[in-house]
């Protein structure tokens, strides 16, 4: 995590103290110097490329299909954007599947040579500035929403330093229109920052990091019982919870303190009383923009909805990493969001409001949940032996 770098401490102090102490006017170019010079620091002229190009593209590609209402653009807009993360991200994991799927026909030999691929450094924040500029283009696009015309103000909404490199995902609509009256935040409001980022770094260190500490002494126990299981998967749960929710705390208390609001992420998601609750509250900024652009264009609500939400989520899970445990771990809330929905529907009486429905419904939606972050940490042939263990060991005794 970047903001665990002592070096990134140092340049928020002068960032902050700096945003502060200059002029009014000066107020968006400091940001965008301040946000440059962030990224540059941890990318390097080569990493700041792929941003710049994909950047300067989505800003003319704007104000072009908002002219010219420019479908061909918008399209290869989003084939250029979408290219370039899986170049960066999934090349290699799309390669080793084309390897085995030949290979099993051919023989090994005959794609050897693909074996040996290797991604290319991906850019700093890759997933992120990729999602916004989708996000960009689709409302120009398909929602007719006026694009950000001033250069400096979409230079800012693509390399603000506090989101750039984890997110949340901004949406223009709701960042852009702050840049018009940058000011020093008051007072309370600096404070609340100030101390919103005090509770980031308490979770991710005092919690995040000392339950990974623990889970890496269970995960050295040679046999898997059903107790180690069970506990294995709400530790990972907690884990993930406290470093991308101590994250994104961080990132929102700096933005306030500099003046400036993003989204929230997370909304006590473990409170869930069902899975669509849950994904109401869990990185919420992602969940949105998986709705919006993935499951709505997909067809939403009409026709085929649960092969929608399956390949909704099943690309959810592909974007937190390229391993087919992700994949799986995103079907498998798609196939949960899909039984739900049948349940919802056939049996809406239990979904009342009842105190023992209720606590009923989040014991299942947290189980449910807590065994999927099995799925998210460790390889399918991990958790498959898991699960043979623990069913040998509940058979045994």
């Amino acid at each position: 995590m970047l903001f665990l770098d002592p070096w990134f401490w140092r340049f928020a102090l002068v960032a902050v103290v700096g945003f502060w102490l200059v002029p009014k006017p000066a107020k968006l170019v400091w940001l965008i110097a301040t946000s440059a010079f962030f990224h540059f620091h941890f990318a390097g002229p080569a990493g700041m490329a792929p941003i710049i190009a994909l950047g300067v593209f989505t800003y003319y590609a704007g104000l072009r299909i908002a002219r010219d209402n420019e479908s061909r653009l918008f399209v290869v807009g989003m084939v250029m954007l979408a290219g370039a993360l899986g170049f960066y991200k999934y090349t290699a994991f799309l390669l080793n599947g084309l390897t085995n799927a030949i290979g099993g026909i051919a023989g090994k030999e005959s794609v050897a040579w693909l074996a040996g691929w290797e991604n290319p450094v991906a850019p700093l924040a890759i997933s992120f500035f990729t999602f916004e500029f989708v996000h960009y283009l689709y409302e120009v696009r398909k929602h007719g929403r006026e694009p950000i015309r001033n250069p400096l103000h979409f230079t800012l909404f693509a390399i603000f330093f506090p989101t750039l490199a984890s997110g949340p995902i901004k949406r223009y609509a709701d960042f852009v229109p702050q840049l018009e009256q940058l000011e020093n935040p008051s007072l309370a409001r600096a404070w609340g920052g100030a101390q919103r980022v005090v509770l980031g770094l308490f979770k991710k260190i005092c919690i995040a990091d000392l339950t990974v500490e623990i889970i890496q002494v269970l995960d050295r126990t040679p046999t898997h019982t059903p107790h180690l299981v069970a506990t294995l998967a709400v530790l990972q749960g907690f884990r993930i919870y406290f470093d991308f929710a101590g994250y994104s705390d961080m990132a929102i208390g700096l933005a306030e303190m500099l003046g400036l609001k993003v989204p929230e992420n997370f909304d006590r998601p473990y409170q869930s009383t069902s899975l669509q609750d849950f994904w109401r509250r869990w990185h919420m900024s992602l969940s949105s923009w998986i709705r919006d652009y993935v499951y709505i264009p997909l067809g939403g609500n009409q026709g085929q909805r649960h092969l929608h939400i399956l390949t909704a989520m099943a690309l959810c899970g592909l974007w937190h990493g390229a391993a087919w445990n992700f994949v799986a771990w995103g079907a498998y809330h798609g196939l949960g969001l899909g039984l739900e929905s049948m349940v919802r529907t056939r049996a809406p009486g239990l979904f009342g409001d009842s105190r023992g429905l209720r606590f009923a419904r989040w014991f299942v939606c947290y189980s449910f949940v807590s065994y999927g972050w099995l799925l998210f940490f460790y390889p399918m042939s991990t958790v498959i032996q898991m699960n043979r263990e623990a069913f040998r060991w509940l058979f045994a005794g």
